[in-house]
């Protein structure tokens, strides 16, 4: 029987475990550039300084130390109070009012009021600003000052998912603030206020005036440094002391025998796939979707890329969240099935023992080490079955602005800190379709669209995660 698959088709993937590898005091290494200062090794650095915008990693990092969301959200997805210290759900749930902490200033000094927060949201949704965020609000139909310190949500239909989408990641900016000055000198209300950013680095210092404190940290530097074996050595030397998520597993087993550092690791809610276009010509057509499905095994790779440090899964929600489905039947490794499917596709076997292959395909990826290492295994397991993927890889801002756009047939990404199921309405809506949110396979479904916006106007889990 062959295995029923989604439509826009899938994806490889496994769900990683969270490593960071941290270099401690005392190793025998030199100083750090400054005292107190903690230098961050990314593989690619923040594309983009507005929340408005940013949609990547690194300016998701830079968003939750710079600017504060009405809510924060704990490790455990927890929403606890931000900017708001409390909220009010009215009107059967087609309003929220949420009540600001008194005295909250952003970095310049000016008052942070009801009107800021407006204005940030609104921004989003009259497409002022082209946001790919906005398709997350798709139930919300306008935000109001209604004194200082107090700002109504006014939501076109009840929407479980607000809350969650209303963190560091979308923070609040002064209010006329345009992505361009956002760009240059983004300000908040957060943690640490901006000092300078150039090709591969954004400077960051501690705010005195916090809420919360002021930081232990003088500064951070969030660094490109893009091969992974540099980051490593950089690792070692001590010009970065800390890298998260951005090792090979076979590196962060080796720093987990080193002198002087620490490998933390526990389990996470990172998520990696593999995206198809539904556009094009080839991989629109969901037999060869499945037959890509069928022909990668992902136990191997998570045993052998993956070095153990993951594991197989059927949906993006990780292990543990109240709305993962463990019932759902796992996609088979079959590369004669995967064969058979391309036959009924017309694509045909030439001779019919190879070793032309069958079908010929372009795979994009970044150029980190872990991506590429990733696409030659995937590479391998798609020419038993008789296709050919050419890889391609890029500097990440040119990989990522292929993807957005749509200039591709397949390629790799990772969605990280996995909690909210409405991330499915951005996912897989066909109001999400890039600049509206990030449905980069194009996936069209009426059907999915109605279990997205039916789910979405629920609240208790119990009631949503059917």
């Amino acid at each position: 029987m062959r295995p029923s698959l989604p439509a826009r088709a899938l994806v490889a993937v496994a769900a990683l475990a969270t490593v960071a590898t941290l270099g401690c005091p005392g190793a025998r290494r030199p100083a750090p550039p400054r005292a107190n200062e903690l230098v961050v090794g990314l593989a690619s650095a923040p594309t983009r300084l507005d929340p408005r915008l940013g949609t990547d990693q690194g300016s998701e990092w830079v968003c939750e130390l710079v600017l504060e969301g009405l809510l924060d959200k704990r490790p455990d997805g927890t929403l606890v109070p931000g900017l708001a210290t409390s909220w009010e759900v009215l009107d059967g749930g087609r309003r929220y009012r949420f009540h600001l902490r008194p005295g909250a200033r952003f970095h310049d000094g000016r008052a942070l009021t009801a009107r800021d927060v407006a204005w940030t949201y609104q921004t989003i949704l009259d497409g002022s600003v082209k946001s790919p965020k906005k398709a997350s609000f798709g139930a919300l139909d306008r935000v109001v000052a209604v004194e200082p310190a107090t700002v109504d949500f006014v939501l076109r239909e009840p929407s479980g998912a607000l809350l969650y989408n209303l963190t560091a990641g979308t923070g609040i900016l002064p209010a006329g603030t345009s992505p361009e000055v956002m760009e240059r000198h983004p300000i908040g209300s957060g943690p640490f206020h901006f000092v300078s950013r150039s090709a591969e680095r954004v400077v960051l210092a501690a705010w005195d005036g916090y809420v919360g404190g002021r930081p232990r940290l003088d500064r951070v530097v969030l660094r490109e440094v893009p091969d992974a074996t540099v980051r490593a050595l950089e690792l070692e030397k001590g010009s970065v002391q800390l890298v998260v998520n951005d090792f090979p597993p076979d590196t962060v087993a080796l720093f987990r025998h080193k002198p002087g550092f620490r490998v933390v690791q526990s389990p996470g809610s990172t998520y990696v796939y593999l995206g198809l276009n539904l556009e094009d010509r080839v991989t629109g057509d969901v037999r060869v979707r499945q037959a890509l499905a069928l022909a990668i095994d992902r136990p191997r790779l998570v045993r052998t890329v993956w070095r153990g440090q993951g594991r197989p899964t059927e949906t993006l929600l990780p292990p543990g969240n109240w709305a993962r489905d463990e019932t759902l039947p796992p996609i088979p490794h079959d590369p004669a099935a995967a064969a058979r499917l391309l036959e009924e596709a017309g694509w045909h076997d030439p001779d019919g023992a190879g070793p032309e292959p069958r079908l010929r395909l372009t795979y994009k990826v970044s150029n980190n080490d872990l991506s590429l290492l990733q696409a030659q295994a995937i590479q391998a397991m798609l020419a038993e079955a008789g296709i050919e993927a050419e890889i391609r890889s890029y500097e990440f801002a040119t990989f990522y602005a292929d993807v957005k756009r749509g200039s591709f047939q397949l390629f790799s990404l990772t969605w990280t800190g996995v909690a909210e199921p409405d991330l499915y309405r951005n996912l897989f809506h066909s109001a999400s379709i890039p600049p509206a949110g990030a449905n980069r396979g194009r996936y069209r479904s009426a059907e999915a669209d109605r279990l997205i916006d039916e789910g979405g106007r629920r609240f208790e889990p119990r009631d949503r995660r059917p």
